[in-house]
């Protein structure tokens, strides 16, 4: 008699979609094993977010920096819920950036879109969602878009190579959410080569900004 797979196969997506899982996952011994084992490694992943938090008070000082080197007061990120249908759900766009009048030429904007569910828990984002980043680079000779996980991790940085394309000013890319956690967008812009990267925001965006760039702040993105 072979292991029952029903859990791999059904259940985990109906647990990331926020649906019932049906009598069979509760009385089957090995799908009640393998939803201890997900429930363990849920609180495990949960858990490094939480040890995994930059110094006190960064979001101030990177705001300030920002502030202080561009000489203009901080932008705001005003945002919509757009409606989605369930049958529209893999392709609507979640949040709708409205355009800020006054804004400088130099702008990111970022999209979220469905995974594979057709079911959403309200608008957070869950694994396996994808980010749309679109920036308009303002006649910057160098700009990179750049993501980090939880402040700590560099997980997308891209200029005119895979998974960026650049055509004059106009910058995009794509990456698909991977693991729960905080996903910070930033476009960093310069004259000069950019400084190399420590896969930590805070230092990262320091380093630029001493070095003469220009830093846009996106929304933050929270996966759960």
């Amino acid at each position: 008699m072979t292991a029952c797979e029903r859990f791999e196969t059904e259940a985990i997506l109906r647990l990331e979609q926020g649906l019932p899982l049906d009598e069979h996952f509760a009385s089957c011994a090995d799908c009640r094993s393998a939803r201890a084992a997900y429930d363990r490694l849920r609180e495990s992943l949960a858990a490094a977010g939480e040890r995994y938090q930059p110094p006190a008070g960064w979001r101030e000082r990177v705001w300030a920096a920002i502030e202080e080197r561009q000489g203009r007061p901080r932008r705001r990120w005003p945002w919509i819920v757009a409606p989605v249908g369930l049958a529209a759900a893999l392709t609507a766009l979640l949040l709708v950036r409205v355009p800020q009048p006054g804004a400088s030429a130099a702008s990111l904007h970022l999209e979220v879109l469905a995974g594979h569910s057709a079911v959403r828990r309200g608008v957070e984002a869950q694994p396996g969602d994808r980010i749309i980043l679109h920036a308009t680079t303002g006649g910057a000779a160098q700009a990179e878009l750049r993501v980090y996980r939880n402040d700590a991790e560099l997980v997308l940085r891209c200029s005119t190579e895979a998974p960026c394309v650049r055509r004059g000013e106009d910058l995009r890319a794509a990456m698909t959410l991977d693991g729960i956690g905080r996903y910070q967008s930033l476009l960093f812009l310069s004259q000069k080569p950019l400084p190399s990267v420590a896969s930590d925001l805070e230092t990262d965006t320091s380093a630029a900004l001493a070095a003469g760039a220009d830093v846009e702040l996106g929304p933050e993105v929270v996966v759960h």
